[in-house]
C-alpha cells in the first residue's frame, strides 16, 4: 500500500512539475518579452507562406532549407510554426507557441532520460524541476528560437540510444533519426553531431 503511495506521488510531481513548466513558458508569452524581434517575424511570414501555397516566400516548393533575407534558415522550426500560424496567424502567440511546447517537452525528456540512465526517480524529478525554473531555457521557450526544439531532439534522442542498449539494439533507428534531424532544426548541430556520434559508438561499441 505504502509502494502504491508513493508511486501515485511520484506520478503527481511530475505532474504538476509538467504544468509548472507549461505556466513558466505560458503566461503573458504575447507580452513578454515585449515584440517579435527580426527574425520571429521572418519565420513567420515564411510560415504563413508555406501555409498558403506550400512555398517559401521566394517561391521555392517545399525548401530544406529556408532562403530568408540576410540567411539561410534551417525548416524543423519554421514546418512547425506552420500549425500554430494557421490558427492563430502572423502575430506573437502564433510565432512562440510551438518554442513554449518544445520547452514543455525538454522536461519531460530530460526526466525520462535521466530516470533511464541512473535508475533513480527522485533524480529524474529534480533534474526536471530544475529544467523548469532555469532561466535559459524559461528565457528561448519564450521566444522564436529553434534552440529548445534541438535540446528536445538530443535529449530524447539519447533516451532512446539507452533505452536500445537495454534490448540489444531493437528501436536504435528511433535514436538514430532523431539526433540525424537536429542540424534540420538549428544548424549549430553540424559542428557537436559528428562528435557525440563517435563518442557514442566508441564508448558503447560492444
Amino acid at each position: 500500500m505504502e509502494k502504491i503511495t508513493r508511486l501515485k506521488l511520484k506520478k503527481y510531481l511530475i505532474i504538476f512539475i509538467l504544468f509548472l513548466a507549461l505556466f513558466l513558458r505560458v503566461w503573458k508569452l504575447g507580452k513578454v518579452p515585449v515584440s517579435l524581434f527580426g527574425d520571429e517575424v521572418d519565420v513567420g511570414y515564411q510560415a504563413y507562406s508555406i501555409l498558403k501555397t506550400a512555398r517559401d516566400y521566394y517561391g521555392n516548393l517545399l525548401p530544406i532549407h529556408f532562403h530568408s533575407l540576410a540567411e539561410w534558415r534551417t525548416p524543423l522550426y519554421l514546418y512547425s510554426v506552420v500549425p500554430t500560424v494557421g490558427l492563430f496567424g502572423i502575430n506573437v502567440l502564433g510565432v512562440r507557441l510551438p518554442a513554449a511546447i518544445f520547452g514543455v517537452f525538454c522536461v519531460y525528456a530530460l526526466y525520462l532520460l535521466v530516470k533511464k540512465v541512473f535508475a533513480d526517480e527522485k533524480l529524474a524529478l529534480i533534474s526536471a524541476l530544475f529544467m523548469t525554473i532555469n532561466p535559459w531555457s524559461i528565457q528561448y521557450s519564450r521566444a522564436g528560437f529553434e534552440v529548445t526544439e534541438l535540446i528536445f531532439f538530443l535529449i530524447l534522442g539519447l533516451y532512446f540510444f539507452f533505452c536500445s542498449l537495454e534490448k540489444k539494439g531493437k528501436n536504435l533507428w528511433i535514436s538514430v533519426l532523431l539526433l540525424t534531424l537536429m542540424p534540420w532544426v538549428y544548424s549549430t548541430a553540424k559542428l557537436f553531431l559528428p562528435l557525440l556520434f563517435l563518442f557514442m559508438f566508441f564508448n558503447w561499441r560492444k
